[in-house]
């Protein structure tokens, strides 16, 4: 049987999406009976976690920690199977790490490789040109990890548009991915009950958001919130995750009449974090560019059933316009988001059948099952980019 070396630049107990989506689908590939090592950079130290060998080494993007890797891997059982997951910055020396990515189209000669694309490269621009030098050589780091890949995978089918032009070693299928949320759905409704009653203090509705505010997310999140509050004061507010407190002593500064109406949770294990957002009648998640297929906060939403509003922008998939499952507003209009969370509030019967929609989008698209499928090469219903 194959035995599959992820590399990864974070991993728990680091924070951040890529590290709990990695940690997932080790486990996941685990339980599914194979043979899985993580390679990560941090102190050394081989523990097994799940089932998951985990090797942990300082520098391991680096050409010295490269070497030791690659000679790690030439002692390892065969065959092998590599996959990196791929963010720019991930790999260290400040998102322009090449030596990595020519070490690995030179590993492809002795393993099968593969990338998961969750971001390609950074964009061309003239407000920080200096950040074009960084754009350009990441594109060139594509350019090698597309040539090394026997199979690439991205989290958003958009990213084929951005990944084509740089196959300049040859073609390559890019697949979609799944990505699961990183939290579960918690089944105990005496804690949702709980945390429902606390978070409202009596008040009619609740309406939360779940993320880590941004600065492109934290606006749209704080109209919102400060025109639905304005027009029903029965409506309390709950930020959920990373710099949630920072998020609502700004919106309170700036709307001193939400001052008693929305509370800030952050420092949540994920199984709170659950329970939560449940407790809420609405969820918003809007993103700048429109939402993806990579947005594990709206997961996190999807998979606990709660009715979620989100925005349609330049990077969304047809898949969110095709499947019902969320509630999508145009990006450029600024008071639809609030518009559409207050006709939500209105109609418990469309709430409710938004929320199941969404839980069962997720279970049909999302669930890590069709992840682990994915990468073993026996997908039910193969889903490559078009």
């Amino acid at each position: 049987m194959t035995a599959f070396h992820l590399l990864t630049g974070e991993y728990p107990p680091q924070a951040g999406g890529v590290s709990d989506y990695c940690a997932q689908v080790a486990e996941g590939l685990a339980a599914a009976g194979h043979r899985v090592h993580v390679w990560c950079p941090g102190a050394e130290g081989d523990p097994a976690e799940s089932g998951v060998e985990i090797h942990r080494r300082p520098g391991l993007f680096s050409p010295r920690g490269l070497r030791q890797l690659g000679a790690a891997l030439d002692a390892a059982e065969t065959p092998r199977r590599l996959l990196l997951q791929y963010a720019p910055n991930a790999l260290g020396m400040r998102g322009l790490n090449l030596p990595a990515c020519l070490w690995l189209l030179a590993r492809a000669r002795r393993d099968d490789v593969r990338v998961m694309f969750h971001e390609p490269y950074l964009y061309f621009g003239w407000r920080r040109p200096q950040r074009n030098i960084l754009a350009a050589v990441q594109r060139l780091m594509a350019v090698c990890l597309l040539g090394a890949s026997r199979r690439v995978y991205v989290s958003s089918a958009t990213w084929e548009r951005y990944l084509s032009p740089f196959m300049w070693l040859g073609p390559r299928q890019l697949m979609w991915l799944p990505v699961p949320s990183t939290v579960p759905a918690v089944a105990d409704d005496a804690a949702v009950a709980e945390r429902r009653k606390r978070l409202t203090a009596g008040a009619r509705e609740l309406v939360g958001h779940f993320g880590t505010y941004g600065d492109h997310i934290r606006p749209l999140v704080e109209r919102c919130f400060a025109t639905v509050g304005a027009t029903r004061p029965e409506t309390r507010f709950v930020c959920l995750g990373r710099n949630s407190r920072a998020f609502v002593d700004r919106l309170v500064a700036r709307h001193p009449d939400l001052s008693e109406r929305v509370v800030a949770a952050d420092g949540l294990s994920a199984d709170d974090v659950s329970t939560h957002l449940q407790a809420c009648d609405v969820v918003v998640q809007p993103f700048a560019e429109g939402v993806t297929t990579r947005r594990t906060s709206l997961m996190a939403s999807l998979i606990n059933g709660r009715p979620t509003v989100t925005t349609d922008g330049p990077l969304t998939e047809g898949l969110w316009r095709e499947e019902p499952g969320v509630a999508l507003v145009p990006i450029d209009s600024g008071a639809a988001l609030a518009e559409r969370v207050a006709s939500l509030l209105d109609d418990a019967e469309t709430r409710d059948a938004l929320g199941h929609a969404g839980q069962a989008l997720y279970s049909r698209r999302f669930a890590l099952e069709h992840v682990v499928r994915h990468l073993i090469d026996q997908p039910e219903n193969p889903l490559p980019v078009t």
